[in-house]
């Protein structure tokens, strides 16, 4: 059996995308995380009646905030963990202990995957004992096991830091362990990267369905006022 997992902070106003509150307030990241959830929840559809979906989320008690959003098929549960490595290895052992053979992770600023990258990722899976999706900026924003390797998810892998995809891929190495690779794709943390998505909405990029219509539809809203507009 197959399960994914997305792994996501609630929008809370001053709690997400804190490295965009330079240019936007934190209503408006909050809300802009929110549009992300929504486009990755549309993608989900297409997936849904090959992977079993799940939620984990931080901070504990407050799913209530997104509850009208999520689809009543994602199933929900609490990060638990000091630090995000932790909470990323707790969260894939306990969906492994449900009796899942193949688990992917994924983080919630990517809101333009597609269904097939995920897909892919678990044939990729499949055939390796690690599989990873990379970032541009050096880290990766999914990871997907069969067994759970606590070592992968070292605290000295200073997350959020653009050494740690090759950091974990020499965990990997060290432990035998054969790694597979996904599509690569750029996460949305800072102001440079909404740029760049921006880019890409204005010059038609986004043209296969599943489309982040969400997303792309805020940030347009946002660059119509005169103050978001400036770089």
């Amino acid at each position: 059996m197959k399960a994914l997992i997305l792994m996501t902070r609630i929008p809370i106003p001053g709690k997400t995308k804190t490295r965009l509150m330079d240019i936007f307030t934190g209503e408006r990241c909050a809300e802009l995380h929110e549009c992300f959830l929504l486009d990755l929840f549309n993608m989900f559809y297409y997936i849904k009646n090959h992977v079993d979906i799940f939620l984990t989320y931080t901070p504990e008690g407050s799913l209530n905030i997104i509850e009208d959003i999520v689809p009543d098929y994602i199933k929900s549960f609490p990060q638990i963990g000091e630090d995000l490595g932790v909470r990323m290895s707790n969260a894939i052992e306990h969906v492994l202990k449900l009796g899942y053979s193949e688990v992917i992770l994924i983080g919630s600023d990517i809101p333009d995957i597609q269904p097939g990258e995920i897909l892919e990722a678990f044939s990729i899976l499949k055939d390796n004992d690690i599989c990873l999706g990379p970032t541009f900026d050096g880290g990766y924003y999914l990871i997907g096991m069969k067994k759970p390797y606590r070592e992968l998810f070292n605290s000295k892998l200073k997350w959020g830091r653009n050494s740690v995809l090759e950091g974990t891929m020499d965990i990997s190495n060290n432990l035998g362990l054969s790694i597979g690779l996904a599509a690569k794709h750029m996460d949305i943390d800072t102001k440079e990267d909404l740029y760049t998505f921006k880019d890409k909405v204005d010059k038609g990029e986004f043209m296969h369905k599943p489309i982040p219509e969400n997303t792309i539809s805020y940030l347009n809203k946002c660059w119509g006022e005169e103050k978001y507009a400036e770089r």
